[in-house]
């Protein structure tokens, strides 16, 4: 909005057309860095493996303590046995896959489908 310094009623549609403009570019740019990122998923433990919560930290790059929150809150799968809380390799991986997002190239082709019909 360089070219907008005041917002009045008379510029407001430029002026959120700029908006519209500089959030898409933000958004271009956060997609593009995490696409960058190296994934969170680490490969030095087979996927039929139990894990303990030292390994499910180093695992997803957490604190053991986040580990240990997010069983409180049953937010993650896990297991007790003997007082010590255990994980399976596999299902921490499902888990961490189930909140995956959708690229803008995979939304705009369903919103293209969704009009068509």
């Amino acid at each position: 909005m360089s070219e907008i310094d005041v917002i009045t009623f008379d510029n407001l549609p430029e002026a959120v057309k700029h908006l519209i403009q500089d959030v898409e570019e933000i958004k271009n740019l956060l997609l593009n860095q995490s696409a960058s990122r190296k994934p969170i998923i680490n490969k030095d433990v087979a996927e039929n493996d139990i894990l303990n919560v030292e390994d499910v930290a180093k695992k997803l790059g957490i604190e053991k303590g986040t580990v240990y929150n997010l069983t409180h809150k049953r937010q993650i799968p896990y297991f007790k046995r003997g007082g010590r809380i255990y994980f399976d390799a596999t299902e921490i991986n499902e888990w961490v896959r189930s909140d995956r997002r959708k690229t803008l190239k995979q939304l705009k082709e369903e919103a293209n489908q969704l009009t068509r019909k």
